[in-house]
């Protein structure tokens, strides 16, 4: 909160310095939060869950993104960066468009989406984060998985690092730590062909997938995600989320 509070204050300090310090330009100036928990904690409707603008860069950044912020329950201040659900949004995309996000949801929720990698990079390096992924059957049941992650830059392959795993759900993500980001069109996976190609869909392939949120499950008849671990064997998830937000707040 106190490095926020110094963005907040250097925010104010450039827009007064634009308007060669005439306040009242600066009187509507609007304060951009670097994440959800920021939004929670100092936005006058921070506490709904809704969309919110952010800079996941900084709030002096230029780069600025809107984004769904999931304010209910679990501490809330958690930030939707991948949703699937009903498969009308074509995963099978470019490594430049995985890189700056495609899709969108409004302000309820609904929608399909990726944030960006480029985000994804920004938002789990502002300190220790965690990631959520939530998966839906079609008869109501859910599970979860939880994990501390860092997603590293562009010019390093936007490499996916998870630990610490909690959850119901089960940890099929960690044969997936320590690698790069794959699309049909960049292949940084282990296998001999190209695992993003073959599945339809970006993620940080290994040889090739024990959980990947945005292919279809073709051995669990078509679910919206692979998560290999998920019992019993024969569910199908019909929807899932991915959310970040910083471990403490």
């Amino acid at each position: 909160a106190r490095v926020l509070f110094v963005e907040q204050v250097l925010a104010v300090f450039v827009c007064l310095q634009s308007f060669r310090f005439q306040i009242q330009n600066c009187f509507n100036f609007k304060i951009i939060f670097i994440n959800c928990v920021a939004a929670q904690q100092h936005h006058l409707k921070g506490e709904t869950s809704g969309l919110f603008k952010v800079r996941p860069g900084g709030a002096t950044a230029a780069a600025e993104v809107e984004v769904y912020c999931q304010q209910d329950g679990l501490m809330g201040g958690w930030l939707l960066v991948q949703q699937r659900a009903g498969g009308a949004l074509d995963f099978n995309r470019t490594w430049a468009e995985y890189r700056d996000g495609f899709g969108s949801v409004d302000a309820a929720g609904n929608g399909e989406l990726w944030l960006g990698n480029k985000h994804l990079h920004l938002l789990t390096n502002q300190g220790e984060s965690l990631l959520r992924v939530e998966l839906q059957d079609g008869e109501g049941g859910s599970a979860s998985a939880e994990y501390v992650v860092r997603v590293g830059s562009e010019d390093t392959g936007f490499p996916l690092h998870v630990s610490a795993y909690s959850g119901d759900a089960g940890d099929a993500l960690a044969p997936h730590t320590g690698r790069k980001f794959s699309t049909y069109d960049r292949d940084n996976d282990r296998w001999g062909q190209n695992c993003a190609a073959t599945h339809g869909a970006g993620w940080w392939y290994d040889n090739c997938q024990h959980a990947n949120a945005n292919a279809n499950d073709k051995e669990r008849g078509g679910g919206a995600a692979v998560w290999t671990t998920l019992e019993p064997k024969n569910k199908s998830v019909k929807r899932v989320r991915m959310f970040v937000r910083p471990s403490t707040f």
